[in-house]
């Protein structure tokens, strides 16, 4: 193997903290948990990821992202009235 070359592992942790990094730039601007979840998610992230990302538990993303879904549906009903 040359000095150049990656291994498997290696790679992986470049590219988390490629992860890590786009993920603070995203979410730097919102200020709640609920925010940065609903942003993440939308990008494709799993409630697993995002939980690493945000220090928190994938339970605690799921039910911000169900409370958001909520909240969502509330004020479409309020704009079809």
């Amino acid at each position: 193997m040359e000095k150049n070359e990656l291994t498997w592992n290696e790679l992986f942790k470049k590219l988390n903290t490629i992860i890590n990094l786009l993920s603070y730039l995203v979410t730097v601007e919102h200020d709640t948990l609920e925010k940065k979840a609903t942003v993440l998610n939308s990008l494709g992230l799993e409630p697993k990821e995002i939980a690493r990302i945000c220090k928190t538990t994938p339970k605690s993303i799921s039910v911000r992202l169900a409370e958001a879904k909520r909240k969502g549906k509330r004020k479409d009903k309020k704009k079809a009235k």
